[in-house]
């Protein structure tokens, strides 16, 4: 064999193992953006019961009565239909707890979520009760 043969030989062999390579590289790199933006869905979902156990409690404690419809107003339109919000005195006429419970998304999108478990963060807030309220 000549050596011309031998490099069309060699050529042949390894035909489509650039395709390879890339499908295999792509697709770890494809699952590498699906679970940073799954972090990025939960660290977003976290900080909306954060604020809304904050804005729950603030009210709660000027306004008894009120802390869970406020608590549920200040999460984003995204996250209203799996949110949670309650309150309860800790000591009559001393201090409110709140707790907000948010639903975290998987991927953003309904029919990827219904192959997982539902998946929530909580969070709490205390106030002081104003005094006279």
């Amino acid at each position: 064999m000549n050596r011309a043969t031998q490099k069309t030989s060699r050529l042949r062999q390894t035909r489509g193992s650039v395709s390879m390579e890339f499908l295999g590289t792509f697709l770890w790199v494809f699952v590498m953006v699906l679970v940073t933006w799954q972090g990025f869905l939960a660290m977003h979902a976290l900080s909306q019961a954060n604020t809304a156990a904050r804005d729950a409690a603030r009210a709660e404690s000027v306004t008894p009565g009120t802390g869970p419809t406020q608590g549920a107003a200040a999460v984003s339109e995204s996250l209203h239909s799996g949110t949670s919000v309650s309150c309860s005195p800790i000591a009559p006429d001393s201090a409110v707890s709140c707790t907000a419970e948010v639903e975290v998304p998987v991927l953003g999108m309904d029919w990827v979520a219904e192959m997982f478990p539902e998946w929530r963060v909580s969070r709490s807030a205390t106030m002081p009760a104003e005094a006279g309220a």
